[in-house]
């Protein structure tokens, strides 16, 4: 202690990952429009005489007219009716009313005053989209923390990210030394962060189809893929408790010689015997599958990560869906790319399975 009485500032390690916050950062959640835009609608509006009226108005709209459920449907005397565009171009709003069999004094306070409002379309889904919805008309919230949590960056801990970005500077080092500069994928089993298969995108199939073949080398970990390939993967060992088959040697290789790599683990689950892979696919149609992976052991990559040097196309980006992915990381857009650039695949409602999408944002370090 010093002869102030203040304690010595505490000396952190060099090494610690809160030595340089930069290096915890860089990491975004590509989120659907529905959590950036703000869309509005136009709806016919009254407003009533009395509040005395208020009652009957919305007991009889909430019968008839039963929609606009995200909103508050009465605002300082002001009811909303319904959207604009719910009413032919040959008729009236009376007209339109008059078709649900609303009671002669409800009809005649729901043509009182009326105007057209615009409101928010939908529910927010984050705070700062309730805050600015609100602008426009009340509406009802539910906080989702995951949700903020991907808006904010703090879904990941400060581990986490240096994982995710470690990962995304051994893509560039893989493309360089290894896939001549070619896009490259790692797939990754996130419950023991062990490196399921590791793809580089060769002549035969393309450069941008690198996410095709690491679906198919994770198949290969469970004693499957469709795919002819010319490469050497990794033999394993007898009574080994985790199989090495969906690693091509070359990767494998150069990443054991390599000293800065030498704690990755590696290998996938053995594939269990018996076990109802069938109902493995069923069960991750309804967002199950981080749950499957240890309830049935791998199936295709459901609950894995994947790692990607670049934004997938629409093809790869549907193998990624069909094969059960959990969660794609990418590091560099691509023109033709299906995540960000051309549009959102992972935000496409009437898809039978859903990952979430997170794009490295760097300052040209990993360049």
């Amino acid at each position: 202690m010093d002869t102030c009485g203040s304690p010595p500032p505490v000396k952190r390690n060099r090494k610690s990952p809160t030595d340089n916050e930069e290096d915890c950062m860089g990491i975004r959640a590509v989120l659907s429009d529905e959590y950036n835009e703000i869309a509005l609608i136009k709806v016919h509006s009254c407003q009533l005489e009395t509040k005395k009226q208020l009652q009957s108005v919305i007991q009889e709209l909430s019968q008839k007219l039963p929609r606009l459920q995200h909103l508050k449907r009465v605002h300082d005397r002001n009811v909303l009716i319904c959207a604009t565009s719910e009413i032919g171009d040959a008729e009236t709003l009376e007209e339109h009313l008059k078709r649900y069999a609303f009671s002669a004094n409800v009809l005649q306070a729901l043509c009182h005053q009326v105007k057209v409002v615009e409101v928010p379309a939908r529910m927010p889904k984050l705070r700062v989209q309730y805050e600015q919805m609100m602008q426009h008309w009340p509406c009802k919230f539910h906080p989702n923390h995951y949700s903020e949590s991907l808006r904010n960056g703090s879904n990941f801990s400060i581990s986490q990210r240096v994982f995710h970005k470690r990962m995304a500077q051994l893509l560039v080092q893989l493309s360089r030394d290894v896939n001549k500069d070619r896009p490259v994928g790692i797939c990754v089993d996130p419950r023991q962060t062990r490196i399921v298969s590791i793809a580089g995108a060769s002549e035969t199939y393309g450069h941008e189809h690198c996410s095709m073949l690491l679906v198919d080398f994770v198949a290969r970990s469970q004693q499957g893929g469709a795919l002819r390939s010319e490469l050497s993967f990794v033999e394993d060992q007898e009574n080994a408790e985790t199989t090495l088959r969906g690693l091509p040697k070359a990767y494998y290789d150069y990443l054991k010689e390599n000293e800065a790599y030498q704690d990755l683990q590696f290998g996938a689950e053995m594939s269990r015997k018996g076990q109802p892979q069938q109902q493995v696919m069923l069960d991750s149609k309804h967002g199950q599958g981080g749950d499957n992976l240890s309830k049935y052991g791998p199936y295709l990559c459901t609950g894995y990560d994947v790692y990607l040097l670049q934004e997938p196309c629409l093809m790869c980006s549907m193998a990624l869906v069909h094969s059960r992915a959990k969660r794609i990381f990418f590091l560099r857009p691509s023109d033709n790319g299906a995540l960000v650039t051309r549009f959102q695949l992972h935000a496409v409602k009437e898809l039978n399975h859903h990952y979430e999408v997170f794009q490295f944002t760097t300052d040209g370090s990993l360049t």
